[in-house]
């Protein structure tokens, strides 16, 4: 079972990785204990993520020509959709919220300021915490490339993860744990992404090898989700198991796809085609459903709520909510993409007017 899964049907694993989240955020776990359990560690769908934009990441380093373009990459892909959503949030809905902490929520500044209990209006964490990532990474990328063993390096950096949550717990900033113990998954991507870019991929695990990596980082987090009590301590370690169920998962989800591909054939890219869509359109798809969630909870929504719970039941009323954000993501996408073309097309007509000014 080969790496280069996970970078064959990296969009599909990020369209998983995003129906778990959307799960998680839901308040229907299912019935028996496993779906209860499976639906507690929904967050790890963020670690997955994490994994493979990491991945990604390597080979964007390596196909942009500056790291002005690689930023221009970035910021064309994230800030769009986020701006829209997020000034429109606060523009339409949070209006009650001043007009500093609009800017610092918008600007991610105010995810970075507090505790839980007393830190002002923010909109998200991971964004803020995927923006710095990407800010860091072309100087990560230096050091990187100057290690000699490249697996030991990025073991010793991801040293680091624990060392700044002893750092942010005395700085009674417990709030970024959630970052703060996902740097190491996103260096494990980094280094996947290396490893596969250098055609490295002819050391392939046995399907049995990632089975056991993800049954042992299920069993690790069953255990700190079951006896770990104090709230500190167990937000601090939770994320942590992901290190072995995101790479295992993702590599096992891959061979899932490659062999449903292989012999369904059109009912295979039938099944496969949510997870497409999901991934295509999951950061869109993750800004609309946390704020739909937020609406539909609050309080004047509540008959509302209720009409569509009394309809549907509790699953049917998520699935349906997650539909909706599907469907808003992949418009929102979509528009951008579409503007960003027109603007790019209008871009070569008035370069191509100067061009021929100049040789007239």
């Amino acid at each position: 079972m080969k790496l280069t899964l996970i970078s064959k049907y990296r969009t599909h694993i990020m369209g998983a990785a995003m129906m778990w989240i959307m799960w998680f955020h839901s308040a229907y776990a299912g019935n028996s204990d496993v779906l209860k359990f499976l639906h507690r560690i929904g967050f790890y769908g963020v670690d997955m993520f994490l994994l493979v934009s990491g991945l990604g990441l390597y080979y964007s380093m390596r196909k942009s020509k500056s790291i002005g373009e690689f930023y221009k990459k970035r910021a064309v892909r994230i800030l769009p959709a986020y701006l829209i959503v997020t000034i429109c949030w606060y523009v339409f809905y949070k209006t009650n919220v001043s007009f500093s902490d609009k800017l610092l929520s918008i600007l991610g500044v105010n995810y970075f300021r507090g505790a839980v209990g007393n830190r002002p209006e923010y909109f998200d964490w991971f964004l803020p915490t995927l923006i710095v990532l990407y800010l860091l990474t072309p100087l990560y990328d230096k050091l990187f490339q100057k290690a000699s063993v490249k697996w030991k390096f990025t073991l010793l950096v991801s040293m680091i993860s624990p060392i700044l949550c002893i750092v942010a717990y005395h700085l009674n900033r417990q709030v970024l744990f959630g970052s703060l113990v996902r740097i190491p998954i996103f260096l494990i991507g980094y280094w996947m992404g290396w490893y596969l870019y250098e055609k490295k991929e002819e050391e392939k695990a046995s399907w049995m090898v990632h089975v056991a990596l993800l049954t042992a980082g299920i069993l690790l987090a069953y255990y700190i989700h079951t006896y770990v009590k104090n709230p500190t301590i167990f937000w601090g370690l939770n994320c942590y198991p992901a290190l072995f169920v995101a790479p295992s998962l993702s590599v096992l989800l891959g061979f899932i796809f490659e062999k449903a591909e292989k012999y369904l054939k059109i009912v295979g890219k039938i099944l496969l085609f949510p997870f497409y869509v999901c991934g295509r359109y999951s950061l869109e798809i993750y800004l609309f459903h946390q704020r739909l969630m937020e609406i539909l909870n609050s309080e004047s929504m509540t008959a509302f709520r209720n009409q569509l719970f009394a309809r549907f039941h509790t699953g049917g009323y998520y699935f349906l909510l997650a539909l909706v954000s599907v469907a808003l993501g992949a418009a929102l996408h979509e528009l951008i993409a579409l503007v960003i073309r027109l603007i790019k097309k209008i871009g070569k007509k008035s370069e191509g007017s100067e061009k021929q000014l100049e040789t007239a």
